[in-house]
């Protein structure tokens, strides 16, 4: 008897460990469902605004936009499921169940149909609910699901039309227990054009800001913090995916995004944004705010993976908008492991603050521009908002067990010796993205900590980055950290483990920067374009700037031309930072001389043991002896290089097929994927004593695009509301 207890009682352990480590909720879109109907038939429902998810890559997961309010300027973008069905022929979608729960979803269709949910076994059939379905918005469905063996979900869609009808199913989640493993939540807050010292706990000059010092005496202040890229898109990027915009294969100057980057972003980029990181660990994603450039269907922006997301365009009200959905969302959410990105445009320009929150700033803040103190008043006025989203997470129980993370994708210029931009000779006072000043990439950044990693208040004065911030959240919720992040965790700092600073590499749309040891590089730079007339030619206009930090934190200053020694170390610096591009090599099998030219872009790095002098942006002389070779980059990358030389044949890389030549000039063409490989030793010896020439296989760089994109009228509307576009042209 004692024996046949003791299996019982191991068998009860099992059980138990089994039903531990059994998910909290299983996201019906992410599993391996079975499709019955004629997926062709959804070729005549893909547009603008219903379109495959670019992340999953099935023809029957999209994306659906739509209006929700116009009044409220408030629409929605939705990852759904497609049911196609004909008046002839119902559609099915049989999903796996290994347990039972609780199901809840979300459904619309375009044409008038039925849906029917079951669950389907060899043995029996349980009908759980029928729910006629015709237009948007979606309706919410919850439904008891047990669990019986071999059984499957069935979702089946009649339509009542005689065209072809679409059933869309979203935010199909099987909750199977209540959030017993404690999970951390991420409630992930972007505050548009945040400055650092309109925050009292990273700079205390105003005391406006008690919502957000209150988070911070709950886990680190980060006072020193910087971001990576001085406009949105490519800033929010790189906080919530850990990557330089110049990594991403999406252009970090203009607004529109082609077909070709936003297919590279996706596909061959290797970007791992958290959203898309939470969801393969069974969490629900959520993006509430004022962004389009995290929407894919705008024009100007790239999808980052979210189940839902909502989108508010109001110029001041948003604010208020955005609190409150997240509010109710949270209340119907609460039961769920989640990540939410809240995204408030507020204190953006225009800085139209409630009177409620200006008025108090008239009295207690003088000597400061009038706009100025409208902007502070914004900031007032997000952060009273911020104050209801915590107490709703504290009311619901979840703010101890929740990551809270509150920073900014760039600053705001309001210092007037920093009106115009001697970069891109644009008006960059109250804006963005035209100067690589402190104004624009100092800014705040606050983590609160989960009560079991909380272990008292942390101000870090150590210099960080803004792709460090999701590495951060990777180890806070106890994940792998994708290896496509550049990007460290700041835990070291906040565990007293790590004391310095950490060298900050910024991108702009004619420039980039470094900032080390309190001494501020910045380079006019033609590369981050993608197209021909923003590259330059031959000879193009530089410009140069060096800041001492410490005697000249306003940088006022440039001494540039006063300190050479220091320009020239921190330009090398620069150039050790910067993004890298593909590579080609020139290989002299023999004393070889002559000459290497572009007709398209420059040359982006050139390297040697020879001698290589330079003719041009767009053309270098050489020299070199036998075994000597040249490496270098262009940009664009994989662009036609022409080569002449004193004697000899140039040959076609790993293949050694001859290069043709017309008239002295030998075209190499390194976009040629044959030419993408590494000879070795042994096959170089091989080769006849000429010069060699192949590209390494190395994939991304700023390349060229031919699509033309264009902007919407209502698009083009909210980026003159923003002020992104001034004096008739895009900024």
């Amino acid at each position: 008897m004692r024996r046949y207890i003791c299996i019982y009682t191991i068998i009860i352990m099992l059980l138990f460990v089994a039903c531990g480590r059994a998910p909290v909720l299983t996201n019906l879109l992410h599993t391996d469902c079975t499709i019955d109907y004629n997926v062709q038939l959804l070729q005549n429902l893909y547009s603008d605004t219903v379109y495959v998810d670019p992340w999953l890559r099935k023809p029957y997961i999209v994306k659906v936009a739509y209006d929700v309010d116009k009044e409220k300027k408030w629409s929605k973008t939705t990852r759904s499921l497609v049911i196609a069905a004909t008046r002839e022929t119902p559609g099915k979608v049989y999903f796996p169940l290994q347990q039972g729960g609780r199901l809840s979803f979300d459904c619309a269709s375009l044409g008038r149909g039925k849906l029917t949910v079951q669950l389907l076994s060899p043995k029996k059939k349980l009908v759980l609910g029928e729910y006629t379905t015709s237009s948007l918005p979606f309706k919410h469905i919850t439904s008891n699901i047990p669990f019986f063996a071999d059984a499957k979900l069935v979702m089946e869609f009649e339509s009542y039309t005689k065209d072809t009808a679409y059933c869309f199913i979203s935010n199909a989640v099987m909750k199977h227990r209540d959030n017993d493993l404690k999970k951390p939540n991420v409630v992930f807050i972007s505050i548009d054009a945040l400055r650092a010292d309109a925050v009292h706990c990273i700079v205390p000059n105003y005391n406006i800001t008690p919502n957000m010092d209150a988070l911070a005496n709950d886990g680190a202040a980060f006072t020193n913090h910087c971001v990576v890229a001085n406009w949105t898109r490519p800033s929010t990027i790189a906080m919530l995916s850990s990557v330089y915009g110049s990594t991403t294969g999406v252009n970090i100057y203009y607004f529109q995004v082609s077909k070709q980057e936003k297919n590279y972003f996706y596909t061959q980029s290797g970007v791992v944004p958290l959203p898309v990181l939470f969801t393969t660990h069974g969490y629900i994603t959520r993006s509430i705010g004022n962004n389009a450039f995290i929407l894919d269907h705008s024009g100007i922006g790239v999808d980052l993976g979210f189940d839902d997301m909502s989108d508010y365009q109001r110029q001041w009200e948003d604010t208020m908008d955005i609190a409150d959905e997240v509010i109710h969302w949270l209340a119907a959410n609460k039961d769920k492991p989640f990540f939410l990105f809240i995204n408030f445009n507020a204190p953006h320009n225009a800085y139209i603050p409630p009177a409620q929150y200006l008025e108090p700033l008239r009295k207690s803040i003088k000597g400061v521009h009038p706009w100025f103190r409208r902007y502070l008043g914004e900031v007032a006025y997000t952060d009273d908002y911020i104050g209801r989203m915590v107490a709703e997470l504290k009311k619901l129980n979840l703010y101890d067990n929740t990551i809270i993370v509150v920073t900014t994708d760039h600053g705001e210029v309001f210092h007037s010796a920093h009106e115009y931009s001697p970069y891109t000779d644009k008006k960059s006072i109250f804006t963005h993205g035209q100067t690589m000043y402190d104004e624009e990439l100092h800014v705040p950044l606050i983590i609160k900590l989960p009560k079991d990693v909380y272990k008292g208040t942390v101000s870090v004065p150590y210099q960080v980055r803004n792709i460090d911030i999701a590495p951060t959240v990777c180890e806070l919720s106890g994940f792998t950290m994708p290896d496509s992040y550049q990007g460290k965790s700041l835990m070291p700092f906040v565990k007293g483990s790590e004391h310095s600073d950490r060298p900050v590499y910024s991108e702009g749309r004619l420039m980039y920067a470094v900032r080390i040891n309190n001494f501020k590089y910045i380079e006019k730079f033609y590369g981050f374009g993608i197209k021909p007339h923003h590259w330059g030619g031959a000879l193009v206009d530089e410009y140069y700037e060096l800041y001492d930090l410490n005697q000249d934190p306003d940088e006022l200053n440039n001494i540039v031309e006063i300190d050479k020694k220091k320009a020239f170390e921190m330009q090398q610096k620069l150039y050790a930072l910067r993004f890298k591009q593909p590579e080609n090599i020139l290989y002299a099998k023999k004393d070889v001389k002559g000459s290497i030219s572009i007709r398209e872009g420059f040359f982006y790095t050139i390297e040697s043991h020879g001698i290589v002098k330079k003719i041009s942006r767009q053309q270098y002389a050489f020299s070199l002896k036998k075994g000597q070779r040249i490496v270098f980059s262009t940009i664009p990358s994989r662009t036609a290089c022409y080569i002449q030389c004193d004697s000899g044949v140039v040959l076609w890389g790993y293949s050694g097929t001859a290069l043709p030549e017309t008239d002295g000039v030998y075209v190499f063409d390194s976009a040629q994927p044959l030419l993408q490989k590494m000879p070795d030793d042994a096959a170089l010896r091989l080769f006849p004593d000429e010069l060699i020439v192949w590209s390494k296989p190395q994939k991304g760089g700023i390349q060229k695009v031919k699509e033309k994109v264009a902007i919407s009228d209502e698009i083009n509307t909210l980026l003159k509301q923003w002020g992104y576009i001034q004096n008739g042209g895009a900024r």
